[in-house]
């Protein structure tokens, strides 16, 4: 027999508290992926049902947007510049563009569509346009940039504005990437089904296991009736005719 001193049982009585956590932990997990496994098929279907609704919505719903930009060489100095930014955005400014190119826009709705700044803080200024109409965006982004030079001279006496180069035709869009959004939605599909299976399991209240009943009745567990169906009833039945049979055959002998 041995015995502990105090210091001695307080660690042994830490080491089985961490042991018994340890396991509590491990069968938690286990249970957890039990849970999974049993309703796997649940991610599944809807891993690929939503990423098929992804592939659809990135092939057909999904306008493709073109970006085409200008560069221009503008020496002024840091006060005129931030000005010069702004004035570039404002519908007013805008007007002459649209005019230009008899554009069915409204000065406000090209402002959403222009961006413009300098580059590195540098005085090369980038005009960005976007558009659903890849040839449109390059227009747009060249005649902003004369309108702009012009404009800038005429109201600011900014003479020192050059175009420095010209918007090009992009034809790839920018916001199409069919593999990225398939993989997303498959990734949501995955998560979604996590959690419905999960859901599943909350608000199943059938007692599986004899541990269950005890704890809900309180009371211990002498057996268990084991489900039949129809095959194992079928089984017994020419189980026992067969008996029956045998037996017959043993009397009569």
């Amino acid at each position: 027999m041995y015995t502990f001193s105090k210091g001695n049982e307080t660690k042994l009585i830490l080491i089985r508290r961490k042991v018994v956590f340890n396991l509590e932990k491990e069968i938690n997990i286990k249970k957890l992926f039990g849970i999974i496994r049993k309703r796997f098929w649940v991610m599944i279907v809807l891993s690929v049902l939503f990423a098929s609704f992804g592939s659809i919505y990135s092939i057909y719903f999904t306008k493709p947007l073109y970006e085409s930009s200008s560069r221009m060489i503008v020496n002024v100095d840091d006060k005129l510049m931030n000005t010069l930014m702004v004035v570039i955005k404002e519908p007013s400014f805008l007007n002459h563009v649209v005019k230009e190119l008899d554009l069915n826009s409204t000065p406000e709705a090209l402002s959403q569509q222009i961006s413009a700044g300098s580059i590195g803080g540098s005085s090369i200024v980038k005009i960005s346009v976007i558009d659903t109409n890849p040839e449109l965006a390059a227009n747009i982004a060249n005649t902003t940039a004369n309108v702009f030079k012009r404009e800038m001279q005429n109201t600011f006496g900014a003479n020192d504005i050059n175009i420095y180069s010209k918007a090009e035709i992009q034809p790839n869009p920018i916001n199409i990437n069919h593999d990225n959004k398939i993989t997303l939605s498959f990734i949501i599909g995955l998560i979604a089904g996590a959690g419905l299976i999960f859901l599943l399991e909350f608000l199943d209240n059938t007692i599986r296991t004899e541990y269950f009943a005890e704890q809900l009745l309180e009371v211990p567990v002498l057996g268990s009736v084991s489900k039949m169906s129809k095959n194992n009833i079928s089984q017994k039945r020419n189980k026992r005719k067969i008996e029956v049979r045998r037996h017959s055959f043993e009397t009569n002998e």
